[in-house]
């Protein structure tokens, strides 16, 4: 079976959404300050982003261990979500019930292991989860010691990259009880979420996708304020915002001015951007001068 290589940590299926009527994602790359156009199987994505290499092990067993095991497993996720992420923007228009409830049943939850799916899985949050190395706890208990120690004897080596791509597996998915995917979904489910349908202009997206912060207009005391556009026409905010219980899985719709904050909510999390994306020339342009003119320089 053909090994994957271009591992998407943006789902291409997600970026299909924000793609114009060629097909094409109008990009804006910040670190190269350049405007250019690409189809969604050609970004967000990084060669063997997932993988463990075989380190002092038996050549035999080839170059990565388990190959594409953790790329399979997001294959598997994004068929259900990719399904109710199509409900959703279904629903999600002028045309519907505007107080009929977004998500029903199981939708909910597989709607919330979506966005986990998208936090966790993007390098710059892998890099801040440590999970290309291994941490002293990692391997310091008398278990690992004798898989250490048997699988020396066997001549196979290679026992510190089976904890790694252990590691990785309980990380970045929720094959494990208490997996800290498992863990995040019951953090998120404490939150109510608004969906938002801009009726004028669009909202934005970028390689990370998904604002995760701390909000201080939340009257609560858990300020966790989570953002994430949708579609050019629909985004999705969770917080415990003052009176959101009222609009509690709901649509909401905003207007020009609103879409502006929502956007620039995005924009202010760029420390750790590379591209913006949108479905027009025009508003990704927008959006672009206004990093290049509000930041000092592009970043080296």
């Amino acid at each position: 079976m053909q090994k994957t290589v271009k591992e998407h940590y943006v789902p291409q299926f997600y970026l299909r959404n924000f793609a114009d009527e060629k097909g094409l994602l109008h990009i804006y790359d910040f670190k190269r300050n350049k405007y250019f156009t690409q189809s969604p199987k050609n970004i967000c994505y990084e060669n063997n982003l997932y993988e463990t290499k075989w380190e002092n092990a038996n050549p035999k067993l080839g170059e990565f261990v388990l190959p594409n095991h953790i790329e399979k497993t997001f294959c598997e996720y994004e068929g259900e979500f990719s399904k109710v992420l199509t409900k959703i923007l279904k629903i999600c228009c002028p045309s519907q019930n505007p107080n009929a409830l977004i998500l029903k049943g199981n939708e909910r939850n597989i709607f919330f292991q979506f966005i986990v799916n998208m936090i966790v899985r993007n390098p710059e949050n892998m890099e801040v989860l440590a999970l290309n190395k291994l941490e002293p706890d990692d391997t310091d208990n008398d278990e690992i010691k004798q898989i250490r120690t048997m699988l020396n004897d066997m001549e196979f080596g290679g026992a510190d990259s089976i904890c790694l791509a252990a590691k990785k597996k309980a990380m970045l998915t929720d094959r494990f009880d208490n997996s800290f995917p498992q863990v995040c979904l019951e953090e998120l489910k404490r939150l109510n979420y608004t969906f938002f349908y801009a009726q004028t202009n669009s909202f934005i997206t970028s390689n990370i996708p998904v604002c995760v912060g701390d909000d201080p207009i939340i009257i609560e005391d858990d300020k966790t304020c989570i953002y994430f556009a949708l579609s050019p026409k629909v985004a999705v905010l969770f917080g415990n915002y003052k009176n959101s219980r009222n609009f509690k899985n709901q649509i909401v719709y905003v207007e020009e001015k609103q879409v502006e904050n929502f956007n620039h909510m995005l924009i202010k999390h760029s420390d750790n951007k590379r591209i913006l994306i949108e479905n027009s020339n025009a508003t990704i342009r927008k959006y672009g001068d206004c990093l290049l003119y509000t930041s000092p320089s592009p970043r080296d």
